[in-house]
């Protein structure tokens, strides 16, 4: 399978989750936990309570911690790994802008429409819309449409390592 060519049979037929067994991810629910669990223990812990607006981004944590601690699971679990979308996450600023770019209404959720957008500006443009659709959906726990800012990067760490395993086009 290549990343490239996922489309709607694959994501009909279960192929996401084959392609995430590859890759080491057998289970989706308890990898995000576990990514949420890391990011809430590698967040900076101190006593300021942040009331600005950027805390809708972070579920009412301080939006900087909560951001670190998300980059620093991201970086545990990508084990560094990956090519194209590894590569391009440069440094956590950018990822948090883009992240706010996509948050139209500013309820510090990002949609299934948004992630083929991600994908673009990653320079995935030629992933399918339907992995986009496979990986929002698993990512989407609690399916209510929309991910935070911790459930984009557990998104971000799920892709590096696809992009590692199935992005080269032969």
């Amino acid at each position: 399978m290549n990343f490239f060519d996922f489309g709607r049979e694959q994501l009909e037929n279960g192929s996401l989750n084959g392609m995430l067994q590859e890759v080491g991810i057998s289970d989706v629910r308890p990898f995000l936990n576990q990514f949420r669990d890391r990011a809430k223990q590698e967040a900076p812990q101190n006593d300021e309570d942040s009331t600005d607006e950027s805390n809708v981004y972070s579920g009412g944590q301080n939006a900087g911690n909560m951001f670190q601690g998300a980059m620093k699971a991201y970086e545990a679990f990508s084990g560094g790994q990956g090519g194209g979308v590894g590569s391009t996450i440069q440094n956590a600023q950018k990822m948090y802008e883009m992240y706010k770019q996509f948050d139209k209404n500013g309820d510090g959720k990002i949609t299934e429409v948004d992630i083929q957008l991600y994908l673009q500006e990653l320079g995935l443009g030629g992933a399918s819309a339907y992995l986009a659709k496979g990986i929002f959906q698993a990512v989407d726990q609690n399916h209510n449409g929309a991910l935070d800012f911790t459930d984009l990067m557990a998104l971000a760490t799920m892709l590096n390592k696809l992009y590692g395993r199935f992005g080269n086009v032969a």
